[in-house]
């Protein structure tokens, strides 16, 4: 496995320059809105300099890693989804959280270091990309913001590239 990047696609692949510029013009398909194609060429870019596959940490994982799998075939998306994160929040952990602790609202922080507690043992490197700062303290040095407007743009490429093929 080595890297992997977590991946978000509300506001990382699916961006709001591209729902304004494509409105009308076959946006959506059968698993929902298609995604940005300067974003997914970034995305592109970083899969073929690191080799690093994808886990969705997205709410888009509710669909299932199958049906994933089928949209990332069927859309011709650049690397291979490896997994889904867990979906940690339920109402146990709610009721048990200690509202004191800033990383306890990180739910998607939690989430993927539920997955990498779980599935990590292989996995030298690892990025984040989201357009939501819901990340644990510890996982700061791997995460890359993403504007929502634009998507991944080349710089945010650059910098997971920096990220995922550090020594």
């Amino acid at each position: 496995m080595g890297k992997v990047i977590f991946l978000d696609l509300d506001g990382v692949l699916n961006t709001d320059r591209w729902h304004c510029q494509e409105v009308g013009n076959g946006l959506q398909d059968e698993y929902g809105y298609k995604f940005d194609p300067v974003a997914v060429a970034n995305l592109a870019t970083i899969v073929e300099e690191t080799g690093a596959d994808i886990v969705i940490s997205s709410s888009w994982k509710f669909m299932g890693l199958s049906k994933i799998r089928m949209m990332w075939k069927e859309r011709k998306l650049p690397g291979k989804v490896i997994g889904i994160t867990p979906n940690s929040v339920g109402d146990e952990f709610l009721l048990n959280a200690d509202l004191d602790n800033i990383d306890i609202m990180a739910i998607r922080g939690q989430e993927i270091k539920e997955w990498l507690m779980q599935n990590g043992k292989d996995v030298t490197h690892y990025a984040i990309l989201d357009d939501m700062e819901d990340i644990l303290q510890e996982q700061t040095d791997h995460f890359v913001w993403i504007n929502p407007e634009v998507g991944i743009t080349k710089e945010n490429a650059m910098d997971v590239i920096h990220i995922l093929n550090m020594n």
